[in-house]
């Protein structure tokens, strides 16, 4: 039982140094270019190391062996004929244990590259993540890389609010709001602006982002670059993609509730005035829609969309005529090819028109005299009708709606030859 003892003892000792020569094999071959054979040795002390327990682990060899490793990895990963996606996460880890090994231990031999090279691998990791997000359309593998950037670069004390933003519009497609939300509103927590610097370099004529306005001043102030531009800030798009999150979910109490805020925080701004807008129709909240439009038009008075929205719910839902008129005119003059203002505007004289026909139908059978008036401001109105349809016709001939307006009027006011030349182009369409 003893030599038994004895025996294992000797076998594990032997086990704790037999990783020695594989991570100086490693390091050899990884210096002379052979990264097949690095990789080999670097493997070989991996699955040595990972059958110990740790307190049987050299201390010695340790940083050294997670240096070498995460080196012959980050190598491999940036070799075009031999790189795998993997090989970057196995690079990450070894410097990241590499910094905590000798972090732990209060001394620092390996480390100090290590420390080096995490910024490289988080810049490889986002290019990792554009590429599969934008060439290969891998939307989850492009979350997961520019996780392990926001991760690591978190890990060396940097808070990389971009690419956490990336990661959120990432969620959000990938319909994973609870994700995408919580991001959302860590950055609107931070006040995330996302505000970028560039400038024009003095050596090739061309402009580059900066990474900060800092540095930029200092490129300006040596004549080694010109121009400098400072970027809008983002900061209401967090807001916008958080509301649609929310629309997404169907949750109008925080839609609601978030809108408030975001309407306060950027009152001038165009998507949340919409939005806003959008909101009150859907709930038939009409009053709150106008008052909505009547701020959004003191900032933008020739606005045609805002107008002719006004003229809509004046029109259709507060049967406010002239009101409406008033708006929908405004809207054509803002914009003479609003096909939908000039439409409505026929519309009404056709409603016109049609309140005159219900007094001829009231008419006693003897009252020919009220039915011929009648009759001629019937006319009156679907004349004034076809003019806005067919200036709408000649800004869209293949509108449905308009066709259909027009095949109507020509046909009411005994314009047949007309009302025909438009069914052949409705069938035809």
């Amino acid at each position: 039982m003893k030599t038994t003892a004895f025996f294992g003892a000797l076998v594990l000792s032997i086990s704790v140094f037999a990783q020695a020569p594989s991570v100086s094999s490693a390091k050899i071959a990884m210096d002379r270019g052979d990264l097949t054979e690095a990789k080999k040795y670097i493997d070989e002390a991996t699955g040595i190391i990972e059958t110990q327990p740790a307190a049987e682990q050299n201390p010695k060899l340790m940083p050294k062996f997670y240096a070498y490793r995460g080196q012959v990895y980050y190598k491999l990963f940036k070799d075009e004929t031999l790189t795998q996606p993997s090989y970057l996460d196995e690079a990450a880890k070894s410097f990241s244990d590499c910094i905590a090994y000798e972090e732990a231990s209060k001394k620092q031999r390996y480390s100090k590259e290590a420390v080096e090279m995490l910024p490289y691998v988080a810049a490889d990791y986002v290019s990792m993540a554009e590429d599969l997000n934008f060439n290969k359309q891998d939307k989850i593998g492009a979350v997961k890389a520019y996780k392990s950037a926001y991760e690591l670069r978190l890990a060396m004390g940097q808070t990389d609010t971009l690419t956490y933003s990336y990661m959120g519009y990432l969620y959000q497609d990938l319909k994973e709001y609870a994700m995408a939300e919580e991001i959302y509103k860590k950055l609107m927590e931070l006040d995330f602006k996302g505000i970028t610097w560039t400038g024009i370099l003095t050596e090739d004529g061309q402009r580059y982002p900066f990474p900060d306005k800092k540095t930029l001043d200092f490129y300006v102030q040596t004549e080694r670059a010109s121009e400098p531009k400072r970027s809008e800030s983002i900061n209401h798009e967090f807001f916008i993609q958080l509301l649609w999150v929310y629309n997404e979910q169907k949750d109008q109490d925080s839609y609601d509730a978030l809108m408030k805020v975001a309407r306060a925080k950027f009152p001038s701004n165009d998507q949340l005035l919409k939005m806003e807008l959008q909101s009150f129709l859907d709930k038939g909240d009409f009053d709150g829609a106008l008052a909505n439009l009547d701020e959004a038009l003191v900032n933008d008075p020739k606005n045609a969309l805002y107008l002719y929205n006004a003229g809509v719910i004046n029109h259709q839902q507060k049967k406010n005529i002239e009101k409406a008129r008033t708006f929908y005119v405004a809207a054509v003059e803002a914009d003479p090819n609003y096909l939908d203002a000039v439409y409505m505007l026929g519309l009404m004289h056709i409603e016109a028109s049609n309140v005159v026909v219900e007094k001829m139908n009231d008419l006693p059978r003897n009252a020919t005299k009220e039915y011929n008036k009648l009759n001629l401001e019937k006319d009156a109105e679907l004349a004034k009708a076809l003019v806005y349809f067919e200036q709408a016709y000649g800004i869209n001939p293949k509108d449905d709606a308009t066709l259909q307006a027009l095949r109507e009027v020509y046909y009411k006011l005994g314009k047949y030859d007309d009302a025909k030349r438009i069914m052949a182009e409705m069938s035809a369409l």
